[in-house]
């Protein structure tokens, strides 16, 4: 996949960066070391560390090689450019430290909860001679523990399709790819990042898969076959879209079952629905000032005041849904709109509201599977681009992590149509207005919703004469 060329993507995921992704740290010096609070392991085979794979005849060339299937370059890409092997480096710097203060957590870097995400942290009985905490987000942690494939796999004939029972898990699956990705860019199990961990400091989680890929960068070559290149970016984004939404179905499930104090977590509604000014200054105030105030545009569906959902999952991923089975887009349309009501206070009888979580859960599953069986064309990804680019008020109501979104999925298709089927009519002009997309939502205490309006409703403008 080429590099996205709209704007630098770092401005806007800037929220998520400064802190997870700083440009230096100090190297830290508690090697080995899988966190004090994680005192049994769930795993089944032994992590052998990233230096395994570091070999110049293996994976740590400094430059891509033409002799086998793959590059041998890919671990001198992660851990020269991929920001992943920075992650457990993050938890010493200066950051780190305010926010495990806040928390109470006396060394971030020895903390469960921090290591959940920023490392791979495993149990000592499992962890082998090259097992290496301080590398981060390494090779094991997507692709699992290497104890038993770490040999096999250099071998002729072995399958990666076949090798879940070795422990490796297949990455060019784009499902499970993506399920691996939320995991920490979504939340999971053990992995939250909650409203308590915001307010001591650390950013919210945004995350759209094929823009995030893009600028990793990949350390792996795009497939060989024709077939399968073609529109693989737009096929990447629609699944992490559906995997996205089901994953918050499923945490706000889990949070319900747990039924320990206030089930739903402030993360499961949008930030932006609270954080924004609702009182007006005594005097000149403006009419454009008006119309940039989030409070006076919602359209709430229920009593002002109530918690709002953060449907920045759905907002985008409706279009998907609308586009290959019209009648789950129907039944989705209805049963979000019941579960939102009853997540934000609307009065609900609790079988009712369950009922409606559970047909959304198993939903949420079988469109997983229709998107990643769902083929791609010129005519329909340019549909997806003029449908979203013409549901501005729809999306600006919906909050601003939808907007995100809306901006990050338009980056994606273009770049895919782009890739596959040539250059547009008027290309020049359609980057430069999703470049000033990018730049109106840079700062969700800025973004000014009317102005973002404009400018999509120019870009669906020359979208729809294409």
């Amino acid at each position: 996949m080429a590099k996205k060329g709209l704007i630098a993507i770092s401005a806007i995921l800037a929220l998520f960066v400064f802190i997870v992704w700083p440009a230096t740290h100090p190297l830290a010096e508690n090697k080995n070391q899988a966190g004090s609070e994680k005192t049994h392991s769930d795993d089944l085979y032994t992590y052998m560390g990233a230096s395994s794979c570091s070999g110049s005849a293996c994976h740590g060339n400094s430059s891509a090689r033409d002799t086998l299937r793959i590059g041998q370059n890919e671990f001198y890409i992660w851990s020269q450019k991929d920001r992943h092997a920075k992650a457990y480096e993050v938890l010493t710097t200066a950051e780190a430290m305010l926010i495990a203060k806040n928390l109470k957590i006396a060394k971030p870097a020895e903390s469960g909860r921090c290591l959940a995400c920023h490392a791979v942290a495993v149990h000592a009985d499992h962890q082998g001679d090259f097992y290496d905490i301080t590398e981060g987000v390494s090779c094991e942690g997507c692709h699992g523990p290497a104890e038993k494939w770490l040999n096999p796999h250099i071998r002729p004939g072995f399958d990666p399709q076949n090798a879940a029972a070795l422990g490796m898990s297949n990455m060019g699956d784009l499902v499970k790819r993506a399920e691996k990705c939320l995991e920490c860019h979504a939340g999971s199990d053990g992995k939250e990042v909650t409203h308590e961990l915001i307010g001591a400091g650390h950013p919210r989680l945004m995350f759209e898969i094929d823009n995030y890929t893009a600028v990793m960068p990949p350390h792996w070559r795009p497939p060989k076959e024709k077939k399968n290149r073609d529109w693989l970016g737009t096929r990447l984004w629609a699944i992490g879209q559906a995997a996205a939404f089901r994953s918050q179905i499923t945490r706000v499930i889990a949070s319900r079952r747990a039924g320990i104090g206030l089930w739903r977590d402030f993360t499961n509604f949008d930030c932006f629905a609270c954080h924004h000014p609702v009182i007006d200054r005594l005097r000149g105030i403006t009419e454009q000032d008006k119309a940039g105030q989030a409070w006076r545009r919602r359209d709430y569906h229920g009593t002002p005041g109530r918690l709002v959902w953060n449907s920045s999952s759905y907002a985008v991923f409706r279009h998907v849904v609308n586009l290959i089975a019209l009648e789950e887009g129907k039944q989705l349309e209805q049963l979000v709109r019941t579960f939102h009501e009853g997540l934000t206070g609307k009065d609900m009888p609790p079988t009712s509201f369950n009922t409606a979580l559970t047909r959304l859960s198993a939903l949420s599953d079988k469109l997983v599977i229709q998107v990643a069986q769902y083929t791609f064309t010129r005519q329909n990804v340019l549909l997806l681009m003029q449908n979203i680019s013409g549901d501005g008020p729809r999306l600006t109501t919906s909050g601003f992590q939808a907007v995100e979104q809306a901006v990050l999925a338009l980056s994606s298709l273009y770049d895919a149509y782009v890739e596959t089927a040539g250059t547009m009519p008027e290309a020049q002009t359609i980057k430069d207005t999703i470049d000033a997309l990018y730049k109106e939502t840079q700062s969700g205490k800025d973004f000014n919703a009317s102005e973002f309006e404009a400018t999509l409703n120019k870009l669906h403008d020359r979208l729809s004469r294409i």
